[in-house]
């Protein structure tokens, strides 16, 4: 697999969380409490983004996986406290949605998104890229890797 866009090459990171998967569990009940901490800068942007809502800031939470498939930090956004937020997002592109007025489907409207994930995500990976590589080294020399 090529590197990413970061300069990080995925699959290297892919065989490494294979081979930490056989880690002692208190490493990585650590490495997650490292990886979520990592993600509260980039949780806490997503929330000052997406202010003007009552319930999307709520609604949003870092993730962390720690297994032998793969390591991440996500934001997740819970469509169940917060239904309109993936629109808002324009994971659809375009820049606009449409929606009934008042649920009724003979009169629908346009309104424009208001992305707050995407654009926080973005602004994070600079800073975040090297703490969970920071992280992963730490982990593996814990683990007796050199």
């Amino acid at each position: 697999m090529p590197a990413g866009s970061s300069g990080l090459d995925f699959s290297q990171v892919t065989q490494l969380a294979r081979e930490l998967n056989k880690m002692p569990a208190a490493t990585r009940r650590q490495l997650r409490r490292t990886f979520q901490a990592a993600g509260q800068p980039m949780l806490a942007d997503a929330q000052s983004r997406a202010g003007w809502s009552t319930r999307i800031p709520g609604a949003i939470r870092v993730s962390t996986t720690v297994s032998a498939d793969r390591m991440s930090v996500q934001l997740r956004v819970s469509s169940a406290s917060a239904p309109h937020a993936r629109p808002y997002e324009g994971l659809g592109g375009g820049g606009f949605f449409r929606h009934p007025v008042y649920g009724r489907r003979t009169a629908w409207v346009s309104q424009a998104t208001r992305p707050y994930a995407l654009p926080a995500v973005k602004a994070a990976s600079d800073k975040l890229v090297p703490e969970l590589t920071d992280a992963y080294e730490a982990a593996a020399r814990e683990c007796g890797f050199r």
